[in-house]
């Protein structure tokens, strides 16, 4: 019991320091505390109790994982690290503070993954519709009829799965509330899947751009992107060193994701509703 409580006592501590870099540091995790995370972390599993080749297993595992998205520019270098870290301090699930349900063993890190994106898609649909400020790059934004037809379609399909879930399974209330609120979130998303990619985005040339940002290739015309590509090799989502060197003589602008929102934060946040609630899937059968 004492174990959990100190592994609890880093996990929170650590992550809140991640979150603090990611969202007053312009979304740069300092190198020094990345690493420093990770052994702290290192030392916690081998002493805290557990199985520690589980444990580094596991950590191993999601350290790939973490690494083939960085690579394909869908996540930083720093998330990786903190998703490695929360996985070696905490591996498995825990009996959530309020409610007293079982967790069949479930890895800690799958609730945090479902339970920050849940609330990164909640907090991203506030911000960037009603706060973010207008960019320039969003000017010939509109919002496209398929969008809002294949958004109501997305309802019309959820709608039909969660009556057979029901039927199946017979879910309990707060499981379908929470169904039908994914449903309208991502009905939402994908109507403004573009204006808030938009307002992520920032136009810099080559030379303002720094390794690991991420460039919004979505957002560029494909004679734009075909340009690029024929000047770079390395041209791709995720800025390597390679990819600047080949391209810093071309004034033409890049849209780069500086506005993106804080990752970090919304682990924190998938972090204490797990600890709190445990793995929402289970709330929902």
């Amino acid at each position: 019991m004492l174990d959990e409580i100190i592994r609890i006592i880093l996990l929170i501590a650590i992550t809140s320091i991640y979150a603090y870099f990611d969202v007053f540091n312009k979304r740069e995790i300092p190198n020094i505390f990345a690493y420093a995370s990770i052994a702290i972390a290192l030392i916690a599993a081998v002493v805290l109790g557990g199985d520690p080749y589980y444990i580094l297993l596991l950590a191993a595992g999601i350290a790939v994982f973490g690494y083939l998205i960085y690579e394909k520019g869908f996540l930083g270098g720093g998330d990786v690290f903190e998703f490695v870290v929360i996985t070696l301090l905490l591996p498995l699930q825990p009996i959530p503070f309020f409610i007293n349900v079982q967790q069949l063993g479930l890895p800690f890190i799958l609730s945090v993954f479902i339970a920050s994106g849940y609330a990164s898609i909640i907090i991203i649909l506030i911000y960037y519709i009603v706060f973010a400020k207008k960019t320039e790059i969003e000017r010939n934004f509109r919002i496209e009829r398929i969008r809002i037809l294949k958004a109501v379609s997305l309802i019309i399909a959820y709608l039909l799965l969660i009556g057979l879930i029901y039927y199946i399974l017979k879910i309990s209330i707060l499981g379908i509330i929470l169904l039908i609120i994914i449903a309208v979130l991502s009905a939402l998303i994908m109507i403004f899947e573009k204006l808030i990619n938009y307002r992520m985005v920032k136009e810099l040339e080559p030379t303002s751009i720094k390794i690991e940002d991420m460039i919004a290739i979505n957002l560029m015309p494909q004679s734009e992107l075909d340009y690029f590509k024929k000047h770079s090799k390395h041209f791709g989502r995720l800025a390597t060193r390679e990819m600047l060197n080949e391209i810093k003589e071309i004034k033409k602008k890049l849209p780069v994701y500086r506005n993106a929102a804080p990752l970090s934060a919304f682990i924190l946040i998938g972090v204490i509703l797990s600890l709190f609630f445990g793995n929402i899937i289970l709330l929902i059968i």
